[in-house]
């Protein structure tokens, strides 16, 4: 059986993915920020953001006039859509 040899990681690239910063996404960071809010409030709806900007929250089947409205006021950028969770679907997950 032939020996297994590992490539030897230097110390400044170990310590290179230790300091990774999470994403800085202003859409990613707006709904982490008031992820429990949204969930305590808003918990089976949908969310559209814009640039970090909340567009609204509605029911899945209202989404569509969310939709256009920020392609309206943000036509050269991307949709952030995201479904809510509700408090018993974190729960099943926990």
């Amino acid at each position: 059986m032939a020996a297994v040899k590992f490539k030897k990681l230097s110390r400044a690239r170990i310590n290179s993915r230790k300091n990774r910063q999470p994403s800085r996404d202003p859409d990613d960071l707006y709904f982490r920020k008031h992820f429990s809010q949204l969930v305590r409030d808003h918990g089976g709806k949908w969310i559209v953001l814009v640039e970090g900007n909340l567009i609204g929250i509605r029911k899945k089947d209202k989404i569509r006039s969310l939709v256009s409205k920020a392609k309206a006021r943000y036509p050269d950028s991307t949709l952030f859509i995201a479904p809510i969770p509700t408090k018993d679907e974190l729960e099943c997950v926990l």
